[in-house]
């Protein structure tokens, strides 16, 4: 159930974008309700219900999986450099990510399995079931929806791999 603090919060967030918009005269208000109903419905959804958080958690689990692999391939093929054991003394732990050897092979990883997600044509009907939600609830397209539902997952970096162009 939505707290009177939590209503106070979401009243000065949508007042607050709206004061800042450059054209508050043509706020998609149906949108923005829609947006906030759709929160305030699926939140207790993921929250209270156990196969639902089960669900988003075993996703959760295969993207895990997903960097683990990555993270063991790299330091496989690059060694300390990327991401193995260090075979000298740290004296400064944030030194040790390099961002080429450590960050980039899971980029290159997303974004093989989306493109042969794609070619098996598994993303389009992802995108397609994303665009017809959304665009019944908030007349929003499936590629807005399928990017951000996506970076929920595997982050910003990565998400706009899962829609192709």
């Amino acid at each position: 159930m939505i707290t009177s603090q939590a209503l106070f919060g979401i009243v000065v967030f949508v007042r607050l974008a709206w004061v800042f918009s450059e054209n508050r005269r043509n706020v998609p208000w149906k949108i923005v309700i829609s947006g906030i109903a759709l929160q305030v419905i699926l939140a207790p959804l993921l929250l209270k219900l156990a196969w639902a958080r089960d669900l988003f958690l075993a996703l959760n689990r295969i993207v895990v999986t997903i960097q683990d692999a990555s993270t063991t391939g790299a330091s496989f093929v690059f060694g300390f450099v990327g991401g193995g054991a260090v075979p000298f003394e740290i004296t400064n732990p944030g030194a040790t990510f390099v961002l080429a050897f450590q960050a980039l092979p899971l980029v290159l990883v997303v974004s093989a399995l989306s493109a042969l997600l794609y070619h098996w044509r598994v993303l389009p009907l992802v995108v397609q079931g994303f665009a017809w939600a959304l665009r019944r609830t908030m007349g929003a397209g499936g590629a807005v929806g399928c990017s951000t539902a996506a970076n929920v997952f595997v982050g910003m970096v990565e998400a706009p791999l899962f829609v192709r162009p």
